[in-house]
């Protein structure tokens, strides 16, 4: 089980046991990578100033965790090596797709995620071909691609 000193007290029980709901989801449709990002959205959630999440169905808070980080790495990509569908998520936490929606695009407002580029819940890949630098001389190149071009450390990365 995955815990963190990080988390308050009063807020460990909900941690855990959503956690716990994230973590058999991924043992089952998601690799391990996938899984650690979920955790880590529901750790960042969780350690908001907000209570906002020690309330509510404890399915929806998972589905919505899941929902968003597949949003955010093209789960819903057949080409993708892992994929799901909408409907997957739903049936398995057994939650209704509209519910779950409403409340990953909050999650995704509230701690205003960048889609495809935030570092910790995406792909690598996904954060140096969608982010986007500023050279010294002005012009805007993707990480990836000032990495090739050696024009940044090929170990640089943003956090």
């Amino acid at each position: 089980m995955t815990t963190s000193v990080k988390i308050p007290t009063e807020k460990q029980k909900r941690f855990s046991e959503v956690s716990a709901m994230i973590e058999r989801f991924g043992q089952v449709h998601l690799d391990v990578e996938l899984t650690g990002f979920a955790i880590e959205l529901w750790k960042r959630i969780c350690r908001r100033q907000s209570s906002e999440f020690l309330r509510g169905n404890l399915n929806i808070w998972a589905a919505s965790v899941i929902l968003v980080i597949a949003r955010m790495n093209f789960l819903f990509d057949r080409k993708q090596p892992v994929h799901l569908t909408f409907n997957t998520i739903s049936q398995y936490f057994d939650s209704n797709k509209t519910t779950v929606g409403s409340k990953a695009t909050w999650i995704e407002k509230s701690l205003r995620l960048r889609q495809h580029t935030e570092p910790g819940l995406c792909r690598n890949d996904f954060v140096e071909d969608f982010t986007d630098v500023r050279l010294s001389n002005g012009m805007i190149v993707s990480l990836g691609m000032a990495k090739k071009l050696g024009l940044i450390p090929p170990d640089a990365r943003l956090e």
